[in-house]
């Protein structure tokens, strides 16, 4: 059985994700004052791309793309986060969330849906989902 793709929100607490020390505590300020501004001003507008019980996590929900997003999420009390979730199996570890069956359904659930990059393994299952850099994007943003 393949995997699922789903779109759902959840509570930032329920996903893990990667703390960049670059991003909290410094060098990368200008970066976090952009996101924390716009994600203040419109909200959370990209999902984030988590896999959720594979090989590598187990059975958590990590993000891969949008740790900074989470981060900022946080620090604003942002109390439930946009997620496509893939790479689980529904009848092994239920998720409740809308089914994702296409890229174009995929694509409406961001702002910037010509810039997003979906990528495939060599089985055709997706395996990552990547919007454009908020830096090269952040007029577009704020």
């Amino acid at each position: 059985m393949m995997n699922q793709i789903i779109y759902t929100q959840l509570p930032p607490e329920k996903i893990e994700h990667l703390t960049r020390a670059e991003f909290v505590n410094g060098t990368e300020h200008v970066f976090h004052d952009a996101l924390t501004a716009s994600m203040k001003k419109y909200g959370f507008k990209d999902p984030v791309y988590c896999w959720y019980c594979s090989k590598r996590y187990g059975n958590r929900i990590k993000v891969l793309v949008g740790n900074n997003r989470l981060v900022v999420a946080k620090e604003l009390k942002i109390p439930l986060v946009p997620a496509i979730i893939s790479n689980f199996k529904p009848k092994e570890f239920p998720l409740e969330g809308r089914v994702l069956k296409t890229d174009d359904e995929i694509r409406a659930l961001f702002y910037l849906p010509d810039q997003l990059q979906i990528r495939r393994d060599q089985t055709g299952e997706i395996d990552q989902i990547m919007p454009p850099h908020f830096l090269k994007v952040r007029d577009k943003y704020v």
